[in-house]
């Protein structure tokens, strides 16, 4: 009995750091999209940020996460400087070779808000801004609906800081955003001050972790930490922290309905 215990204390001491050995380093970018991920000067956070890093931590990976606009984030990733993206929407048509993770981290819901006199009073398919013009802030993400329609007119610009601003003073008819942001980014509208936002929304997407396709096994385990995550409420308690809202309650109120505004299935994350 002592040779098998010397053995399995031998054993135990050659697999705990084959374990850590096999760990990997994962280098993320992501663009800044409150509340989700931003960086506030002390590094990065966010709700997106805390729920990736506790999947890193829980499937024994290290995870950095590096701020930059969308397009350059994936010019670093086929330069080999990043080995993935913390929000993609549609990784499937992406240039480089990218797998996304099970769950979407995110799920854009795009809102459109207009001023108080806008004569519409409820979103009824992109008819209702016939004639308008939209502000559409360069290397933003769009559905390819509203970029095709030509019933609107763009309105071209660098960032969209100011976007709520140029609504209001009239230099565009509609501003479309992500409903999230509007309540809970820095810029967000704690007062409505002459504008509204339609409902139901105009597009609701998902957004998903990707990384390198040589990465599938750390895409793997990232999965099964998500899982766990929800399973033992940790999702729920970030909801919480950044929010306010639990996973569910932050679906239904963003539908403005009892119901959730995605299936079960693919609730966030």
């Amino acid at each position: 009995m002592r040779r098998i215990g010397c053995i399995l204390v031998v054993l135990a001491g050659i697999f705990v750091p084959l374990s850590h050995a096999m760990a990997d380093e994962v280098r993320l970018c992501f663009s800044r999209w409150e509340p989700y991920a931003y960086d506030d000067g002390d590094g990065a956070t966010g709700l997106a940020i805390d729920i990736a890093k506790r999947a890193f931590e829980i499937s024994g990976h290290d995870a950095t996460f590096t701020q930059m606009p969308h397009s350059r984030c994936h010019f670093g990733i086929r330069y080999g400087i990043y080995d993935g993206i913390l929000f993609e929407s549609r990784p499937g048509e992406t240039v480089e070779s990218l797998s996304a993770s099970r769950f979407a981290l995110v799920n854009r819901v795009l809102v459109a808000v207009v001023r108080e006199s806008y004569p519409q009073t409820a979103y009824e398919g992109l008819q209702t801004f016939e004639g308008a013009n939209w502000l559409h802030v360069v290397d933003e993400d769009y559905p390819a609906k509203i970029l095709n329609n030509t019933q609107m007119y763009p309105v071209d610009v660098g960032e969209n800081a100011h976007g709520l601003l140029m609504l209001r003073r009239n230099y565009v008819d509609v501003v479309f955003r992500d409903l999230a942001s509007l309540h809970f980014g820095s810029d967000a509208v704690h007062e409505p001050a002459g504008l509204k936002t339609l409902l139901p929304a105009v597009d609701i997407e998902p957004f998903y972790l990707c990384m390198e396709s040589k990465f599938a096994r750390v895409t793997a385990d990232y999965d099964q930490a998500i899982t766990k995550m929800l399973a033992d409420g940790s999702i729920d308690r970030l909801y919480y922290k950044h929010l306010g809202f639990s996973q569910i309650a932050f679906n239904r109120y963003f539908s403005g309905s009892s119901q959730p505004t995605l299936p079960q299935d693919r609730l966030m994350p």
